[in-house]
């Protein structure tokens, strides 16, 4: 069974995957208890959600890459893992800007937010022109979030 199964993803890349998405969850229920908002079955169930819709594109791509490695074309079998590693670290993307847009959320006008997360955010997401001022032009979807 072994030899069909050429492609495996890189369990250091889905092990951090797994512990950002903790952490946004963890982060997304704070930040509801900080701002009041109820958590329903209705938002945890989105978190449920896009955990499979990660599952599922991670197994999809595993699949495809692994009937790449099956056609037996070289080039396709020398970048197929960038494929894969680029889908996971965007994944990862993703949930480490959820994680810090709720950090935002929780205390925006903490020194910690201030100097720290509310620039690296701004930088990661590439909203460079606003670096350390307030959140008074740019992201509109800071501080909203009502999914817990």
């Amino acid at each position: 069974m072994t030899s069909f199964i050429q492609y495996w993803p890189d369990p250091r890349l889905l092990t951090w995957l797994l512990v950002i998405y903790m952490l946004d969850f963890v982060f997304g229920l704070l930040k509801a208890s900080f701002k009041g908002l109820p958590r329903t079955s209705r938002s945890l169930r989105k978190s449920v959600i896009k955990l499979l819709q990660y599952g599922g594109c991670i197994v999809v791509s595993t699949v495809i890459l692994n009937i790449l490695y099956l056609s037996g074309e070289s080039f396709g079998q020398q970048v197929a893992w960038i494929f894969g590693d680029i889908m996971l670290y965007f994944m990862i993307y993703i949930e480490v800007v959820s994680v810090m847009e709720n950090m935002e959320a929780m205390a925006p006008s903490s020194i910690f937010v201030k100097l720290f997360v509310r620039p690296i955010r701004r930088i990661i997401t590439f909203q460079l022109k606003h670096l350390f001022g307030d959140d008074t032009v740019g992201n509109s979807s800071v501080g909203k979030d009502t999914r817990y």
